[in-house]
């Protein structure tokens, strides 16, 4: 798909959808938008359609009579004419396994139904501009690569000139290296442009991994204990049939966690977050938080909690603060010894709110302690325990939108303590500092 999007209008979107109200719907939604619509009420003539005219995206139902979304979209994917166009699926399902599954197989994203129309506009634009970008790359792609080749012909130029003129040899050699050095800058500006594609590319890449891999054990208990549930449920007592019932429940709400998590990071990554404070008492944000992580954790870590009354209070962003405080005190929870203890410290200073947590457990190698917020990055000592590696990613994400900043200091085989600093500037309303 080389064409480029139509100036009269914002885009050529295709949507397939079995239903017609829902053609009806979405056709009306985005004709009012200024997007070109065509619309198609069978899945099988979206391959033709989309290689007679190519859309600059298109808008999928999963659910169809005879062939479903999937499919189509693997059928678009297999096509170099089709390949490209960005694929959006509409499901009425919320299942993880159907996000999952519309990703692995090319799709760009998904949109449960019923839908918000300002999300669905959010992502058919987000997706457009992603395509625009795409373009303009392969344009300037291709005129660097032509201005390379100019450029190659001025240095054979430049050689034979050389043999001919021994006494330019000192100007040439330096015309010379200012055109290698213009052509270095070329290639940096390149990379430089290049680097946002790569960096979503990636992430994209990295979240289908991690959840395809991270899925398998909550699959695997979840099998096996149904399978025992199936065969010899009515043999078993009720213990132990509550037991199998609470290991499904358990990887069910890990697989719902994971997700959670990638879709939250998605939205720190490349949605801009809205901070809505509000008074919030720190004391019962981290209680309800411990008493949480305390029942999920199998080390029944013992948590020691230390909060400056004058500070309990804070006008911040609740969900952002609970981010911060979940992730890191689950981490400390995680990387603990059985029954060791996790200090967490609330004081003031006169200019910020700061947060410590403190453990006692496996700590982090000194090497890998620049990497460990980046995002899926786990430390080697940590690759046995449960975990995708965004906890610090998020946490410091979080931090930064209240202004704030995390640091770490620790020591392998000893424990890790991790400080946050919020700054009162950036909440206005919080108490005096003590």
């Amino acid at each position: 798909m080389t064409h480029d999007i139509d100036p009269s209008h914002k885009g050529d979107i295709l949507v397939v959808d079995d239903r017609a109200d829902n053609l009806r719907l979405l056709s009306t939604m985005l004709s009012e938008e200024g997007y070109k619509v065509r619309k198609i009420l069978k899945g099988e003539l979206t391959l033709e359609v989309a290689q007679i005219n190519p859309p600059d995206l298109i808008l999928l139902d999963v659910m169809m009579p005879k062939i479903n979304g999937f499919e189509v979209c693997q059928q678009l994917k297999a096509d170099h004419r089709t390949e490209p166009i960005p694929i959006i699926f509409l499901s009425a399902s919320d299942e993880p396994l159907d996000k999952v599954k519309a990703f692995s197989v090319g799709g760009e994203d998904f949109i449960s139904k019923p839908f918000e129309i300002t999300e669905v506009l959010a992502r058919i634009g987000h997706q457009l501009k992603l395509v625009r970008l795409q373009r303009q790359l392969r344009a300037q792609n291709q005129q660097l690569q032509a201005e390379v080749t100019e450029r190659l012909k001025a240095e054979a130029a430049l050689k034979q000139a050389n043999d001919a003129l021994e006494d330019r040899v000192s100007q040439r050699t330096l015309e010379l290296t200012q055109a290698n050095q213009q052509l270095l800058q070329l290639g940096q500006q390149l990379q430089q442009s290049l680097a946002q594609e790569q960096k979503l590319s990636q992430l994209k890449s990295q979240i289908i991994t991690t959840i395809a891999h991270e899925y398998r054990t909550p699959m695997s208990i979840i099998s096996s204990s149904m399978g025992v549930l199936e065969d010899y449920g009515d043999r078993l007592t009720d213990t132990l049939r509550n037991k199998h019932f609470r290991r499904v429940q358990k990887a069910i709400q890990r697989m719902t966690d994971l997700i959670d998590e990638v879709i939250f990071l998605n939205q720190l990554e490349f949605e801009t977050l809205e901070v809505q404070r509000e008074t919030v008492s720190l004391r019962e944000l981290i209680d309800s938080l411990s008493t949480e992580i305390e029942a999920s954790s199998e080390l029944r870590p013992t948590l020691q909690i230390e909060i400056n009354p004058a500070c309990d209070h804070q006008f911040v962003d609740r969900r952002l603060m609970a981010k911060i405080l979940f992730n890191l005190l689950d981490n400390a929870a995680k990387f603990s010894l059985e029954q060791s203890p996790i200090r967490v410290q609330a004081f003031c200073t006169s200019e910020q709110l700061c947060l410590i947590i403190e453990d006692t457990g496996i700590g982090i190698p000194e090497q890998e302690l620049a990497r460990i917020f980046d995002s899926f990055y786990r430390a080697q000592n940590a690759e046995n325990i449960q975990g995708i590696g965004l906890g610090l990613t998020i946490a410091l994400k979080c931090a930064h939108l209240l202004n704030g900043q995390i640091d770490i200091e620790s020591q392998l085989g000893s424990g890790t303590q991790v400080k946050v600093s919020l700054p009162f500037q950036a909440m206005a309303g919080a108490g005096d500092a003590s």
